[in-house]
């Protein structure tokens, strides 16, 4: 975060050495991460907190895939659900608004392809891409400040439970 009006400090660290990710072999996790590599720093806040969460309530297995970008995630949930079943996914992004407004078609495009995977796969995925019209929002939604990580896991944790009565 090189911009000097940016406050970073309530992030969580980074989950690169995290042993709970079976980053290699997602073929029997219970749950799949898909993050973007876009403002990497932000979307891996918000995995720790995920992970740090879920871990606290219930033991499941956590997959790992990075999609280059926001755009690029439901495509890559749909290859990745047509060969697994996980339990459920999480999709991690950040889009933050330009100058145009690229960011809402963007924005409306990602919710909209991983709502119909959902349906078409009858498998939960979760929306963690954040849309902010600043940096310091998104910091402050994927930080301790706002901690959207755990907002994700909770949701997580209510919907494993829901479909379990139901598989």
């Amino acid at each position: 975060m090189k911009n000097s009006n940016v406050q970073s400090t309530g992030l969580y660290p980074d989950i690169d050495n995290n042993g709970d990710l079976c980053k290699s072999n997602i073929k029997d996790c219970d749950i799949i991460i898909v993050s973007t590599l876009y403002h990497k720093e932000i979307v891996r806040s918000m995995m720790y907190s995920f992970i740090s969460t879920i871990n606290k309530s219930t033991k499941v297995s956590i997959g790992f895939v990075e999609s280059p970008g926001s755009f690029e995630l439901p495509i890559t949930i749909q290859i990745i659900a047509e060969k697994y079943q996980p339990k459920l996914f999480l999709a991690v992004g950040c889009i933050i608004k330009g100058e145009t407004n690229h960011d809402s078609y963007l924005s409306s495009s990602v919710t909209e392809g991983l709502m119909n995977l959902s349906l078409k796969f009858s498998t939960p995925i979760l929306n963690g891409v954040l849309t902010t019209n600043t940096l310091q929002q998104a910091i402050d939604r994927a930080g301790k400040n706002l901690d959207k990580g755990k907002d994700l896991a909770e949701a997580a944790i209510e919907m494993l439970a829901f479909t379990s009565n139901f598989k």
